[in-house]
């Protein structure tokens, strides 16, 4: 069985010039053959590729519509009897070890998890005003909180690490009762310095955390100002912000994907904090044609549904619950590392040349990395740590 990548693009000039960009990178570390699927007469410019597969797609399809057509219906348009590994066209190979993901496909599909539940996706999938609640309340925060916060003056990477430190601590205990009794104690008691381990010191009248040799890593937020300036305040126990209605400004889950996958498909997902799968890498062979060709039905039904927002991923979960493959083995994330851009626990050592999504409480090897935004974002460190890739 010969393996073989298969991109999709079409339409705008932007796509295909970061199809360009990872092929250069999946060229210089696989030895495989790749196929680029495409509707040519779709495309603002040119696709400077060998292997091309030319579809015709429905006229009434949007570009993004059809790009969508193409991907979900890809079983149709490649040739059979061959183990494919498909790819979005912001995932890029940098490593010479990216082709042994072909070993990792379990039947009927393999595909790796998303980096959130289903309930915090929810509303990006339908149209539901879940997104748009308290947005007016984000807003105002956020303005205020970039006045008063400070820490933009110690941006080193060092400080920024020791910073995610801080958060770590408290994070973990978080549903430790006990232990979150006794730091709020520890720190009620304590007159000007509250510490909240032996490495992080907190002075709390001038705000500052310092390390044990005196280095100031991060300013405490004068939460009081913010209070006053938004009318939003925080519970402090629960380190939540809530508006007049008592309602986390920041919350934006929901059910409404979970109802309408019911409600369109007649499809229970009984657990609304689904790990869902990230449709940017899957594995695939001729035992995938029936799931594949459920997903694509799901998904080009929705086009026309006002409820639906144009995506496959929502559809894709419809499909993993019907086939009962929730509990089905998912690739292993460094088949798709997902790089969050505000993800505040991604850092990337540059001189070491290794990367971390828990603040470097492990480390990880990606052998494809997800740049699902802020694409070739120069200022960034990740994007500086792929750029020494090539």
């Amino acid at each position: 069985m010969t393996e073989i990548y298969v991109f999709v693009v079409c339409g705008s000039k932007e796509h295909i010039d970061t199809l360009h960009f990872s092929l250069i990178y999946l060229s210089k570390y696989s030895q495989k053959e790749i196929f680029v699927l495409t509707d040519s007469s779709r495309n603002e410019v040119g696709i400077n590729w060998k292997n091309i597969i030319d579809v015709q797609t429905p006229n009434e399809l949007d570009h993004h519509q059809a790009s969508i057509y193409l991907k979900t219906g890809i079983f149709k348009f490649v040739p059979k009897g061959n183990l494919y590994c498909y790819l979005d066209t912001d995932i890029l190979a940098i490593t010479n070890n990216c082709d042994e993901i072909f070993k990792e496909f379990t039947a009927p599909i393999s595909f790796a998890t998303d980096h959130c539940a289903m309930s915090s996706f929810s509303a990006y999938a339908v149209n539901c005003s879940c997104l748009a609640r308290n947005e007016s309340d984000r807003i105002v925060f956020n303005e205020v909180f970039k006045k008063l916060d400070r820490n933009n003056q110690l941006n080193s990477f060092d400080q920024r690490l020791e910073r995610a430190g801080i958060r770590k601590v408290y994070q973990n205990i978080e549903n430790a009762l006990l232990k979150k009794l006794t730091l709020a104690l520890r720190y009620m008691i304590s007159f000007k310095y509250f510490k909240l381990n032996k490495k992080y010191t907190l002075n709390k009248s001038t705000k500052e955390w310092s390390l044990s040799n005196g280095e100031v890593v991060k300013y405490e937020l004068n939460y009081s100002k913010l209070e006053k300036a938004t009318g939003i305040r925080l519970n402090k126990w629960k380190g939540t912000w809530l508006n007049s209605q008592n309602e986390n400004i920041f919350d934006t889950r929901c059910n409404h994907l979970q109802q309408q996958i019911k409600e369109t498909f007649d499809v229970d997902v009984v657990n609304s904090n689904f790990r869902h799968w990230n449709g940017g890498v899957f594995l695939f062979d001729d035992s995938s044609h029936k799931f594949l060709e459920s997903w694509h039905f799901k998904t080009m039904s929705i086009f026309d549904l006002e409820k639906w927002k144009t995506r496959d991923q929502g559809t894709l979960i419809a499909t993993v619950w019907e086939f009962c493959l929730q509990e089905h083995d998912v690739l292993h994330k460094k088949w798709n590392f997902i790089a969050d851009y505000y993800n505040e626990d991604l850092f990337c050592d540059l001189e070491r040349g290794i990367i971390s999504d828990n603040a470097f409480q492990s480390t990880i090897e990606p052998n494809f990395i997800h740049v699902y935004h802020h694409w070739a974002d120069s200022s960034w460190d990740v994007w500086k740590w792929i750029k020494q890739k090539m």
